[in-house]
């Protein structure tokens, strides 16, 4: 009994102390992707309760866009300081993250867009394939000062295909 409350205590102090993790996130590659391709000055992570229409519009718009042949499993999202327009430069950092260091290759080469927004989508690995895309949204978000929505999102195949 001593020894289970001894080593319950030891693990709890380890972790304490180490500031080590039991569970990686799930969305790990999507919040290292966004660090690497938006710095905090040029944008910063948007909670979940923050613009929920726009980003469920997004997430809406890549599955339509992509006639549901691929539905999306994880999502972050960020907003542009305000005024950012340079949405091209991020995107190009976050294609040299993706191809670089996660070995990823470009679906279609070049953007996928309409008036509303323009995405990159990745593809990782060939048995069991995984896809990651990066969506910018074309118009500032009203009532935010001049602020884009950015979104990242792990994408899996859908059933149909």
């Amino acid at each position: 009994m001593k020894f289970r409350l001894l080593a319950a205590l030891l693990v709890l102090v380890c972790c304490a102390l180490t500031g080590c993790k039991t569970i990686e996130p799930a969305n790990g590659t999507l919040k290292d992707l966004q660090q690497w391709s938006m710095p905090k000055r040029v944008g910063s992570f948007s909670p979940e309760y923050e613009q929920r229409r726009a980003k469920a519009a997004m997430v809406q718009w890549v599955e339509q866009y992509l006639k549901h042949d691929y539905r999306v499993v994880n999502q972050r999202f960020v907003l542009t300081a305000p005024g950012f327009t340079s949405n091209a430069g991020i995107g190009s950092k976050a294609h040299q993250y993706v191809t670089q260091t996660l070995g990823g290759t470009m679906q279609v080469e070049g953007w996928y867009d309409d008036d509303n927004y323009m995405m990159f989508l990745w593809r990782f690995g060939d048995s069991s394939p995984r896809y990651v895309a990066f969506v910018v949204a074309n118009n500032f978000l009203p009532g935010t000062r001049e602020r884009s929505l950015v979104g990242y999102f792990e994408l899996t195949s859908s059933a149909k295909r």
